[in-house]
């Protein structure tokens, strides 16, 4: 089974034309992209998502490439972080002063 969190990434046009996002790629498979396919127009803002597999537990240090029509044509966004193993369940303790049933 596999676990992806996600995270949103926002952007805006400002210059006085639509900002164009033509391509977002990541720097492996675990790392998703999605982007806004429609023009953003001046002074509005969009989000490009990333979603990354949880499987993988520890350190990460991702980067996103975003090329799009500005001055800027290549942006690199990086992503850094912890993923935790995820909390093992004890069962409840007893502390109602009932006796322990034992299966």
């Amino acid at each position: 089974m596999t676990t992806a969190k996600s995270t949103r990434v926002k952007t805006a046009s400002a210059s006085l034309s639509d900002l164009i996002l033509t391509n977002c790629r990541s720097s492996c498979g675990c790392t998703v992209p999605s982007w806004p396919k429609d023009p953003i127009a001046p002074g509005k803002k969009a989000s490009i998502k990333v979603k990354y597999n949880t499987q993988r537990i520890g350190q990460i240090n991702k980067t996103i490439t975003v090329e799009s029509n500005a001055v800027n044509d290549r942006v690199v966004l990086k992503i850094v972080g912890n993923v935790n193993p995820k909390p093992t369940e004890a069962a409840p303790e007893n502390n109602s002063g009932a006796p322990k049933v034992n299966n």
